[in-house]
């Protein structure tokens, strides 16, 4: 059985369940890390929580794949929107470490756009005959995908298909189909990323942000 209270990391010298409100909360662990720690800490939970269980959603040999999406038995499941919008909200979610954007459209979309622009290069760009009034694509990635489903629980003016994964993406009779495993794996390389540059590049802004969020 998985528990709160399960040690799944030893980081300088002592043990963490990669949970803040044990971690933190309950054994005040957290501050006694130095800032190399902390990073650390947080590269490990990254994988525990978020991470890790979402490559499972995505590989299509897992078991957990298979049980979540079927065709051949009642009830049918579906559960790939589900999981696009957990990734885009990882997107938003690892976006706010970076440096923040100062565009006056919103924190969270800034968050998400600055994760895109910095880290996904391939879908900061602008896509052309879609239904949307706006033609850039990490826009659209937010307003109509990550809202869209967030909000209520559809994708406004397109969908996720994998037949665009070749692509990344394709605009069929004004709809955009978004490939979700090719956004994916652009995510996966630009976490890679990511977390080694939380310890050099944007070491202090990171590091404000984590004070901000696992207070400590």
């Amino acid at each position: 059985m998985v528990t709160g209270h399960t040690i799944r990391a030893q980081i300088e010298g002592m043990e963490f369940t990669l949970f803040y409100d044990y971690d933190q909360l309950r054994d005040g662990k957290l501050s006694r890390l130095t800032d190399d720690g902390k990073i650390d800490w947080f590269r490990l939970r990254m994988g525990c929580v978020f991470l890790e269980p979402l490559r499972r959603l995505f590989d299509v040999s897992s078991k957990a794949f298979r049980e979540l999406n079927s065709d051949t038995q009642q009830p049918y499941t579906y559960f790939g929107i589900a999981a696009f919008s957990v990734l885009l909200n990882g997107v938003e979610a690892l976006g706010s470490f970076l440096p923040a954007l100062s565009s006056g459209k919103g924190e969270k979309r800034d968050s998400f756009v600055a994760f895109v622009r910095t880290y996904m290069t391939p879908w900061d760009t602008t896509v052309a005959g879609t239904s949307h009034t706006v033609d850039y694509l990490t826009d659209i990635l937010w307003r109509h995908f990550r809202n869209g489903i967030a909000h209520s629980f559809v994708i406004e003016g397109g969908g996720i298909d994998p037949d665009a994964d070749a692509a990344r993406y394709l605009v069929q009779g004004g709809y955009l189909e978004i490939g979700p495993n090719a956004f994916f794996d652009d995510f996966l390389r630009a976490i890679q990323v990511f977390l080694g540059d939380i310890g050099s590049t944007h070491g202090a802004s990171f590091l404000q942000r984590f004070q901000e969020v696992y207070p400590c």
